[in-house]
């Protein structure tokens, strides 16, 4: 019994002994030290300095096309269609027939008309003569020719009605629409075709109203369309529209020659650069240099190391860059890349072959 309890304890110590020697080999930390803690790491980014350079201001805006005249045209008499001689498509010189209304009753008035008239003329001679050798009173006279003056405005107006039976272009255009056929009836007033002229155009922009000041009759505008891409076309303004649609934009109208090579048609989408006459001198950074939205732009600007958040008011763009009206100077530098990494106050490190610019 003692030997077993002698080698309990003897197994004890041996334990006992290997703790000690196990925690003997860690030295406890100096008083006082500290953690060394991570220092801030500098963020690459490239940048370019803001600059003064000359510039033209240009407005680019989509504009529609419009045929230089676009009329509706109307029946002014009535009677069943007997003839048509235009179709959809077809170009027609000014004065062509286009249809024709039945004309056998207005033909019939003519020629009463006609007779009505030589009546009244033989009257108005022969009391004429009458009256100078004093056989008739001069009130009878009058009365005749009178007479003779009222039966040649019924010959015009004859005349008139059974010119109305023909329809006719009143300019040189292209049929674009006709909206009768042989046997229908038509009225005064009817609409019955439409014609288009487009050996001019009007090219219509829309131009709000911050920019419409800039904009002044006989201005050189450039016209470009996707229908005929890589080609550039000159018109000249028209007319600026004095009132405002209620979108607050204003109406602008263009004159342009309908290029033979390269027609436009009436209705197609372009787009126009208002060009201005002049230069100006304008602070400019690139466009790329924004953060956020343009209607609130902000830009890092370095210095000291640091990138510092900063609000500007931006104005026109111009390419790839854009005008900046407040908030920099000439030579401030401008974060152009690495943007999204920064807050304000980060420290940067300019990308190898950035600093110089």
């Amino acid at each position: 019994m003692k030997h077993r309890n002698r080698i309990i304890a003897l197994v004890v110590l041996v334990a006992v002994a290997a703790v000690s020697f196990l925690f003997s080999g860690k030295k406890p930390d100096a008083p006082g030290r500290k953690q060394s803690q991570p220092s801030a790491m500098a963020i690459a980014v490239s940048v370019e300095a803001a600059s003064v350079a000359a510039v033209r201001d240009s407005l680019s805006v989509v504009a529609l096309v419009d045929a230089w005249r676009d009329v509706d045209i109307h029946a002014e008499t009535s009677g069943i269609v007997r003839s048509v001689s235009s179709e959809v498509g077809d170009r027609k010189g000014a004065g062509q027939p286009l249809l024709r209304v039945d004309d056998e009753v207005a033909a019939s008035a003519l020629r009463k008309a006609r007779v009505n008239r030589e009546l009244a003329r033989r009257d108005f001679e022969r009391y004429d003569r009458l009256q100078r050798e004093g056989a008739v009173a001069i009130s009878n006279f009058e009365a005749v020719k009178l007479r003779l003056e009222d039966a040649e405005a019924d010959l015009v107006a004859a005349r008139r009605r059974v010119e109305d039976t023909a329809i006719k272009a009143p300019f040189a255009g292209v049929v674009t629409s006709r909206l009768v056929e042989v046997g229908d009836l038509v009225q005064p007033g009817m609409k019955v075709a439409n014609m288009v002229d487009l050996s001019k155009l009007k090219i219509v922009s829309s131009i709000p109203e911050k920019q419409v000041a800039s904009i002044a009759e006989g201005m050189v505008v450039q016209v470009t369309t996707d229908v005929w891409p890589g080609k550039v076309f000159l018109a000249k303004v028209l007319s600026v529209s004095a009132k405002s649609s209620r979108d607050h934009t204003y109406r602008v109208e263009s004159a342009m020659e309908n290029p033979k090579e390269t027609p436009f048609r009436a209705g197609m989408f372009a787009r126009t650069a208002f060009v201005g006459s002049s230069s100006r001198q304008a602070l400019l950074i690139p466009r790329r240099a924004l953060t956020g939205s343009i209607a609130a732009p902000e830009v890092f600007v370095v210095t000291g190391g640091k990138a510092r958040l900063r609000k500007i008011v931006a104005g026109a763009e111009y390419g790839s860059h854009i005008e900046v009206l407040q908030g920099l100077a000439a030579g401030d530098v401008v974060v152009v890349s690495g943007q999204s990494d920064l807050d304000d106050g980060s420290p940067v490190t300019v990308s190898q072959g950035e600093a110089g610019r």
